[in-house]
């Protein structure tokens, strides 16, 4: 770990090696984020009436959040560092009910930021990930998925839907699921226009910043020494031009499942824009560098060295999901997740359920599929499946509890008594 200054400790607990201060403003914070999370209905977070504090917490960032409850440097940074990893963004940029709908929708925080059993960094796939698309394109047939066919324009007629691509290919469809990123699906020219809630957060929800480095070695050695592999950071020192900070957040143990060791290190939020900027030799050497401040000199005797900047993809413009800026949450729920005509909005960020992962986007696609097959299929769908979709039963408003209603009927009791009292108190005076 090394937050809160330059030097580097290490800690073999579940507790970070942090000062007693800073462990204490740390799990304050844990517990008041884990607190106002479960407040928060991860399906209609800006229901004011369900969470009366629901438009101030996304009127302020994250960033203002932490300086207002938290007093150490280095807690503020393991959160920061978490968040750029996370989300791919500074905690200046994210609506603080956004980030508490993000919490709650993986089930809190550890959950979330943790690599241990069942949290959102446990596991990986033997063998890539890319594998569930290629057998998803087995079952649905290569002549029926189109690559390279960038959509330019969706128009929206009587019956049927026309999808215009850039290279001149039109499809026509009786629906259609958009499964792009809010700023991707943003560029593309609806006729007619979207509603203006899906215009409104496909401007205030942008992708995040994400360069991923891959090292791998002959042998872990970092094993040998005894450490997991993973590393916290602020970025430490950099003497490097337009940087602030070095360009590390989180690292971890990235060994194959055949065991061909290696580390993966991810530079997020403004780290990523900053060191986009520079060559990928001067990139590669400040991450090794910095590597080397935790595991020592062997960290240059790598054999393999890659790394993905999802910021430079035409068709992602970033990684690893996309979030809202303060502001944008009362658009969210009618802006992603609801139909309009014959369109229907899915990917991860329409998520209810681990939102920003793999997990959020394979419950919007079956959420979308279950709104389709609604209005070709509607015999297929049964009422349970339906209940996540705008066509689900409503739900009921939440019952104001005796204790609220308690109170409300004293208020008014005393205002009458007050009202009843100053009228008879003002008859005899002026009588």
């Amino acid at each position: 770990m090394q937050l809160g200054g330059d030097a580097v400790t290490s800690y073999t607990s579940d507790i970070p090696s942090l000062s007693g201060l800073a462990l204490i403003d740390l799990q304050c914070m844990i517990n008041r984020i884990e607190k106002l999370r479960k407040l928060v209905d991860v399906s209609d977070p800006y229901d004011c009436q369900r969470h009366k504090y629901a438009a101030e917490l996304d009127g302020m960032s994250l960033d203002s959040f932490m300086r207002k409850y938290m007093w150490t440097k280095s807690a503020m940074e393991c959160i920061d560092a978490a968040n750029r990893t996370m989300l791919g963004v500074e905690a200046s940029q994210v609506s603080v009910l956004f980030y508490l709908m993000y919490v709650s929708a993986a089930g809190g925080i550890q959950p979330l930021v943790e690599a241990s059993e069942n949290t959102g960094q446990e596991s990986k796939i033997n063998g890539g990930s890319q594998q569930i698309s290629k057998m998803l394109v087995e079952k649905i047939g290569n002549s029926n998925v189109l690559l390279e066919h960038p959509v330019d324009a969706i128009t929206q007629e009587e019956n049927r839907v026309l999808i215009t691509c850039k290279n001149g290919v039109k499809v026509t469809a009786k629906r259609v699921v958009i499964a792009t990123p809010p700023q991707l699906t943003g560029k593309i020219t609806f006729i007619p226009p979207l509603p203006p809630e899906k215009q409104q957060i496909m401007k205030r929800m942008p992708m995040g910043d994400i360069i991923k480095v891959i090292v791998t070695y002959r042998e872990a050695f970092w094993r040998s020494a005894g450490h997991s592999g993973e590393v916290v950071t602020d970025g430490g020192a950099t003497r490097v031009s337009g940087c602030d900070r070095g360009p590390l957040c989180v690292v971890y143990d990235n060994t194959s499942s055949k065991g061909s060791p290696a580390l993966v290190a991810f530079i997020g939020g403004k780290a990523a824009v900053q060191w986009r900027k520079h060559q990928a030799s001067e990139r590669k050497s400040a991450v090794l560098k910095s590597m080397s401040e935790f595991f020592g000199p062997d960290v240059w005797t790598c054999v393999d060295y890659i790394e993905k900047d999802w910021g430079l993809e035409p068709y992602i413009e970033g990684a690893p999901t996309s979030s809202a800026a303060p502001g944008a949450m009362a658009y969210l729920v009618k802006g992603l997740r609801h139909p309009y005509l014959m369109l229907h909005f899915a990917g991860t960020e329409t998520a209810t359920v681990w939102c920003g992962f793999m997990n959020g986007a394979v419950q919007a696609g079956l959420r979308a599929a279950n709104e389709v097959l609604y209005h070709l299929r509607p015999q297929l769908v049964s009422a349970l499946e339906l209940s996540d979709t705008v066509y689900g039963p409503i739900k009921p408003k939440r019952p104001v509890s005796k204790r609220k209603r308690r109170k409300k009927a004293l208020k008014w009791t005393i205002g009458l008594v007050i009202i009843i009292g100053g009228v008879w108190y003002f008859r005899k005076k002026f009588r």
